[in-house]
């Protein structure tokens, strides 16, 4: 055809997979922000030298990164995904003629791996944020969160009958692990007793023996798991800690747990620990008073019988261990409850029958009672500070800085329900998906990337605002 150019046709075609990633991509920033070769160092315990190549760990890890990042949790359709999009494809390390690896390795590495690497992986994110000024490591929010359980409530079943059958599981178990000296360590795996209702004592599920029933006002019962999470104080809002705990298991329960982990992560532990009123128990005033920690908790609202004195009425006497009530009488130490930790101050037999304040006082039969725990003073100094003008601004600023944070866990992370079942699995879900909100955070705070004209500036800027990067940083804040 005249006035047209014959086209030849090509036998080679020059792709670059670097060139589609933008340069404003989340993965690239990611992974300019932090070099995953430790990865390497954390998994070489756990592979051989001899026999086939392993996919790299690293591969592994980033695999799973994915799939809590973009909030996909079918680790079958992950693999998928990865093989058609480009810039996880680029993120991986996979050229375009390379097969991404099957999806049964991510379930592989679990086993081979445990819990114990995915800390060491998590730990090893918050002192990647440490060394970038991100973490304040003062003050530690703490709070917990339902996560709904791979079971169904169709599948619970008779605690005692389960325990008089077993499963086939256990017998192979028990076939394959004749020796008990040889039975490699679960790490991660906790047996705990069941919870406070009558439901996880006599009821347990056939699918996920470790979840528990959970009713909480205005929703439907569910099996469930608890999963506690301690936020850094500072303006990035880095998760330090994950603790994962059966779904009736008190919240104070997980406090010593929550400071040691904080403490490992960052290398000092929080002086002010602040949560909410399901903190406030024995539990966490022991955990923080063993610490050296100040902890500034909700007031926690117990309705009281209207018309009766309330315990801040009655008087306490050091020096001579007793009450003093409103009318004058003596309330003596007498029972005491070392499971809760309290002694019982009572009236002596008839004192309360002739007061004239016992319709006030004790409208019953028997005498007043009171009970005051055995670290009584600390309690009161907590609920002092926690009245005090730093205490309400820090507990204002608490629904700030852990809320959004587990919000987004949930909603955009895929933490609302666990992807697998049993506590250990849970826990390396849990600490995966906080990892990739603090990743989120370190490459937010990353050096943008520039390029042409913008990049001149910078440069310029570079040389007249030297030593300092603060300008050419974004967002760029000051941390106290």
């Amino acid at each position: 055809m005249m006035g047209s150019k014959a086209t030849e046709p090509k036998l080679f075609l020059s792709f670059d997979l670097d060139s589609q990633v933008p340069r404003r991509h989340i993965l690239r920033r990611l992974a300019e922000a932090v070099d995953f070769g430790f990865v390497r160092e954390l998994a070489k315990p756990y592979y051989s030298h001899t026999g086939q190549p392993s996919v790299d760990p690293v591969v592994l890890f980033k695999l799973s990164l994915l799939g809590y990042l973009f909030g996909m949790v079918s680790e079958r359709r992950l693999c998928e995904e990865a093989g058609l999009n480009l810039a996880w494809r680029w993120f991986l390390g996979y050229e375009l003629d390379e097969a991404i690896p099957n999806h049964s390795v991510l379930s592989k590495a679990r086993r081979r791996f445990g819990v114990k690497v995915y800390e060491q992986f998590f730990v090893r994110v918050v002192k990647l944020c440490q060394e970038r000024g991100l973490i304040q490591g003062k003050v530690l929010f703490l709070d917990s969160t339902q996560v709904a359980a791979d079971a169904s409530m169709k599948s619970l079943s008779s605690r005692s009958l389960q325990r008089q059958l077993g499963s086939s599981r256990a017998y192979v178990h028990k076939v394959w692990h004749a020796n008990p000296e040889e039975r490699p360590a679960e790490d991660g795996v906790r047996r705990t007793r069941p919870g406070r209702g009558v439901a996880n004592r006599m009821l347990v599920s056939t699918t996920d023996p470790e979840a528990q029933v959970s009713s909480r006002p205005g929703r439907r019962r569910q099996l469930a798991h608890k999963a506690h999470f301690g936020v850094d104080g500072g303006q990035a809002r880095v998760i330090t800690a994950v603790e994962v705990r059966p779904a009736a298991e008190g919240d104070g329960q997980a406090s010593a747990a929550i400071l040691d982990r904080h403490q490992e992560a960052v290398g000092w532990g929080a002086s002010e620990l602040v949560a909410d009123s399901g903190y406030t128990t024995e539990e966490t005033h022991q955990a923080c008073a063993a610490r050296g920690v100040q902890p500034v908790l909700a007031r926690v609202q117990r309705g009281g019988r209207r018309g009766v004195f309330p315990n801040q009425e009655f008087k306490y006497l050091p020096e001579s261990d007793h009450y003093l009530c409103p009318a004058g009488q003596v309330l003596r130490p007498g029972l005491q409850h070392p499971a809760r930790r309290t002694t019982m101050y009572m009236a002596a037999r008839g004192t309360c029958a002739a007061c004239p304040l016992k319709a006030q006082c004790a409208p019953g039969k028997a005498e007043r009672r009171i009970a005051r725990r055995w670290n009584q003073e600390f309690w009161d100094q907590t609920a002092v500070f926690s009245q005090s003008r730093r205490g309400r601004r820090l507990m204002r600023r608490r629904g700030a800085v852990v809320e959004p944070v587990i919000g987004d866990l949930k909603i955009k992370h895929g933490l609302a329900r666990a992807q697998f079942r049993g506590q250990g699995k849970l826990q390396i879900q849990a600490l995966l998906t906080a990892a990739v909100v603090n990743l989120k955070v370190l490459a937010r705070w990353q050096p943008l990337p520039q390029t042409g004209w913008a990049a001149a500036v910078s440069r310029r800027l570079l040389v007249l605002a030297r030593p300092t990067l603060s300008s050419v940083c974004r967002p760029s804040l000051s941390f106290a």
